[in-house]
């Protein structure tokens, strides 16, 4: 699908999710093109982290549907490892693998789910490993690092597999504040090279700085999207001005 001359990439359509009787997700509905930002922010609990992973196939859906270029991912007969080279995803836990260092860590996925050989492989990585400033830290192993540089590797990692769209799950969650900005600073310089992404967040500066569109979710609800200046200077909901009221100076 082309809208304005760009590529729909995903399009989530009434998605829903329930554990058991809790109903985590219920109506969602947006759409991803290439070169978009979007975070979605709102409070811990309002189903953020989950459709994110309902997006990467981690939790399947309870009804709706997900297009990847139109075609349907929740159908039983897709290949999820293949879908998820072209949808890669960043957790705030980093899911490094403990006993490989950092450039095996950046090319085992390139060889095993993209039959790469493994000398290009390692060049592939190598360069994202560069690009996120972690070229001195190739022999590492994951316990040696800090936060901040498990991140860094984690987003080489997902990067070498060049996805066409990378999903964050609150990327600097788990971090020391101190080391909140080197990964920022990172993604950052994705944005503005035309990665498209989806990040879910809670630093609300960077959202507003970086993004295209906000989303921002409620009790399982999209209660609102829009620009970051629609939604940050001039929210329509009440519950997104409540919500929003706690990070003042944004």
């Amino acid at each position: 699908m082309n809208t304005e001359g760009k590529t729909e990439i995903l399009r989530v359509s009434h998605l829903e999710k329930s554990f058991g009787s809790h109903v985590v997700l219920k109506d969602i509905n947006f759409a991803v093109e290439a070169g978009d930002v979007i975070s979605v922010i709102g409070a811990s609990g309002s189903g953020k982290s989950t459709m994110l992973r309902c997006i990467n196939l981690l939790e399947t859906p309870t009804g709706g549907q997900i297009f990847y270029h139109d075609e349907d991912i929740t159908d039983p007969k897709l290949n999820v490892p293949a879908y998820r080279s072209r949808v890669g995803m960043v957790f705030q836990n980093f899911n490094l693998f403990y006993n490989m260092d950092v450039l095996e860590n950046c090319m085992t996925g390139q060889v095993k789910v993209l039959r790469k050989d493994k000398k290009s492989a390692q060049e592939k990585a190598m360069h994202f490993l560069k690009k996120v400033g972690m070229e001195p830290y190739i022999h590492a192993r994951p316990r040696q690092l800090s936060g901040g540089q498990k991140q860094r590797v984690a987003i080489a990692r997902a990067l070498a597999m060049e996805p066409e769209l990378l999903l964050f799950d609150e990327p600097t969650s788990a971090l020391d504040p101190q080391m909140v900005g080197e990964v920022l600073d990172v993604m950052t310089d994705l944005a503005r090279e035309g990665l498209t992404m989806v990040i879910v967040t809670h630093e609300m500066a960077f959202a507003k700085d970086i993004s295209k569109r906000v989303i921002f979710m409620a009790d399982g609800l999209i209660e609102e999207e829009g620009t970051p200046k629609q939604i940050f200077e001039a929210p329509q909901s009440a519950v997104t001005k409540e919500f929003l009221s706690r990070f003042r100076g944004v």
